[in-house]
């Protein structure tokens, strides 16, 4: 797995190795606020991500030559993403059949649709079954427009961003499933994942609670959509 960001493959105290973005990469901070804001919200919508965790590099790594920026006499706060052993990536829905995919990606729908997802990309869990996660989520909310503010989300509030085909095996009662999860959010929930944003990354709060108002007036067209995808006749999701 790699990206524009400078992800590195790192391995934190706790034994685990997790892939590593750091504030001032090429792409920017939001990149950092965007991998937060998907991965609090796929564990409310039950979606497959990645477990992530905030990563604390100290000067001495970031003087590493191969580092991604400039060496830092402070340390850095960092975003991790959990690694996936033996995973194979692809940029198509596969396996559906396998493990728990007609689920896992019922849910991926609803995360992307509510999310504007960008830039598809699934890892395949060899190691389980060929199990399906969703990585590198950086470029969400944009459609290409950059990065996001107020502005920003406001022209994207009605998008469609359902994905364009799903897998016929996928489960139907798991998008009616994840459609009421969607529609039942509140603005506590959604404040409370702007709330683990980390004030490090310089993410404005009006621009926090901006993206928390999107994701609020989403709610019922996402809802709506993944309830039109489930009564699909078979092989038209």
């Amino acid at each position: 797995m790699s990206s524009g960001a400078g992800a590195f493959l790192g391995l934190a105290d706790d034994g685990r190795q997790y892939w590593v973005k750091v504030p001032g990469n090429a792409q920017g901070n939001q990149v950092l606020t965007n991998e937060v804001i998907v991965g609090e919200l796929g564990r409310v919508l039950g979606a497959p991500v990645r477990e992530r965790v905030l990563v604390a590099i100290p000067p001495s790594v970031s003087a590493w030559s191969d580092f991604p920026v400039r060496k830092s006499d402070l340390a850095l706060l960092a975003h991790g993403s959990l690694h996936v052993p033996g995973a194979v990536d692809d940029d198509e829905l596969r396996y559906t059949k396998r493990d728990d995919n007609a689920r896992r990606q019922a849910a991926m729908a609803g995360l992307w649709d509510l999310c504007v997802g960008e830039d598809p990309q699934w890892l395949y869990e060899t190691g389980a079954a060929y199990s399906m996660w969703s990585y590198d989520h950086g470029f969400w909310f944009t459609t290409g427009e950059g990065d996001w503010d107020q502005d920003v989300l406001r022209r994207l509030l009605a998008t469609d961003g359902s994905l364009a085909t799903l897998p016929s095996g996928v489960s139907r009662e798991r998008l009616r499933e994840v459609a009421t999860v969607v529609e039942n959010l509140t603005p506590e929930m959604l404040l409370s994942v702007m709330s683990a944003v980390p004030v490090e990354w310089g993410t404005d709060d009006r621009d926090l609670e901006a993206m928390a108002w999107f994701l609020f007036a989403r709610r019922e067209p996402v809802a709506n959509r993944l309830r039109q995808r489930a009564n699909l006749p078979p092989g038209r999701q």
